[in-house]
């Protein structure tokens, strides 16, 4: 099967449009992707020439959209594409801005604050 193509354009259209069905702000997608403001604007009016696909990913599950509603993609054609909600990827950013060290730390107490969520992962 023959990959579709979507022009930047065209996701900036598909953006626009779900931002503005969904009723949200520019500030509040910002706050909830932790993707400046001023990048949204200009991802969603097409300003841009391309939009990094870890911030697309964001923005589709901030809008609770599928990544495939913004970009086109066919889901069987990115299946290896995990969607993540917006609270996960702050947490995968934060986890890249700190040492090996911090992040065992960050792990640990998550473990220890969640200890059920975390109990099949550990073999506990």
């Amino acid at each position: 099967m023959m990959a579709m193509v979507i022009t930047m354009n065209e996701i900036a259209t598909r953006l626009y449009q779900a931002i503005t069905e969904k009723g949200i702000s520019y500030g509040e997608l910002a706050r909830l992707t932790a993707i400046p403001k001023s990048a949204i604007q200009r991802y969603a009016t097409g300003t841009t020439d391309k939009i990094p696909l870890e911030r697309l990913r964001a923005l589709a599950a901030a809008l609770c959209l599928p990544l495939s509603a913004l970009t086109g993609w066919e889901e069987n054609e990115r299946s290896d594409e995990r969607e993540e909600l917006p609270e996960i990827t702050m947490i995968a950013r934060a986890g890249k801005k700190m040492s090996p060290e911090r992040r065992q730390d960050m792990l640990q107490l998550l473990k220890i604050a969640f200890p059920e969520e975390f109990r099949d992962d550990d073999g506990a």
